[in-house]
């Protein structure tokens, strides 16, 4: 039986702040909609401050309401902790694993994952978000997430860190571009060649921005992106290049269909690639057993590239 510690009008706040409106959260949970406004206009006159600002077409949380959300959120992932620590101790292998991921491994690491795990450990579920590093590394702090799977993690007390590798740059290029014989090459040398770009948003480009900016001056590369996977397949017909990691085209190295060519610039640093937990929180076994089958695939793969 779960357990339910999430107080109820925490419950149907966070569920309203999540679907939009108080009658998708009726819907969803299955409780009237009136019952639904009462317990939080209830939270609003004890908190003496509104939580959302109503609007027609929905529900918008005030900064208020946020703040609640965000406690709502914890006192969640706290109740699925418990029972889960409760069933480890009973000897059984259950729990929900709070994974925040990157784009760059929804079609390589991350399904692998969920097939074997689904076979093994029946009775392991998984919650997937696909975060930027940045907000992977605040639901780490935040709680909401038990592990991180990040790129260029920031040092910090608060994280522990399960296994890590860096990721040298390089030209990833389809079969037919004029670099796909060569075994080494330079950033002067890649810039004559039409460019696909991640957008600004994404960690590759910021860095590459800040630190070798003249590849996107006068002009925007050909084409800018912030779909890895689009990228990937206008790289395949071999017109184009991306500078980034084997990280980030991983299948399509393994199946031969794109390549990697190291650059050697001095001075282009690595970017790394980091498991990660929150050092304050006792991990479950479940999200163990992930953190460490994450950490083993990692490596093994990218070793045979």
């Amino acid at each position: 039986m779960a357990l339910h510690v999430l107080p109820r009008a925490l419950n149907y706040l966070e569920t309203v702040a999540r679907l939009g409106s108080i009658q998708a959260a009726s819907r969803s949970i299955g409780i009237a909609a009136s019952a639904i406004d009462r317990q939080i206009i209830a939270l609003e006159d004890a908190c003496q401050t509104p939580l959302f600002e109503r609007h027609a077409r929905g529900m918008r949380l005030t900064a208020a309401g946020e703040a609640a959300v965000l406690l709502a959120r914890r006192w969640r992932a706290d109740e699925e902790r418990l029972e889960e620590t409760i069933r480890t101790m009973r000897g059984e292998q259950f729990g929900t694993v709070r994974l925040g991921a990157m784009d760059s491994l929804v079609n390589s690491i991350l399904p692998d994952l969920v097939s074997t795990f689904a076979e093994r450990y029946p009775r392991i579920r998984f919650a997937v978000d696909i975060l930027t590093p940045q907000d992977a590394a605040h639901e780490l702090e935040v709680g909401s997430i038990d592990l991180a799977l990040v790129f260029n993690l920031p040092d910090d007390r608060s994280r522990h860190i399960i296994w890590s590798k860096p990721l040298p740059f390089g030209c990833v290029v389809g079969r037919g571009h004029a670099l796909w014989d060569h075994s080494k090459t330079t950033l002067s040398e890649a810039a004559e060649h039409p460019l696909a770009a991640q957008s600004r948003v994404l960690p590759v480009r910021e860095y590459l921005d800040k630190r070798f900016g003249w590849l996107f001056d006068p002009a925007e590369p050909a084409l800018v992106t912030n779909s890895l996977q689009f990228m990937k397949q206008i790289l395949v017909g071999g017109k184009y290049l991306a500078i980034t990691s084997q990280l980030d085209a991983l299948t399509e190295l393994e199946n031969g269909t794109l390549r990697f060519v190291p650059l050697t610039d001095q001075g282009l640093r690595p970017q790394s690639i980091s498991v990660a937990v929150d050092a304050r929180r006792p991990l479950s076994r479940a999200a163990r057993l992930v953190g460490e089958a994450l950490a083993d695939t990692l490596a093994a793969r990218l070793e045979k590239i």
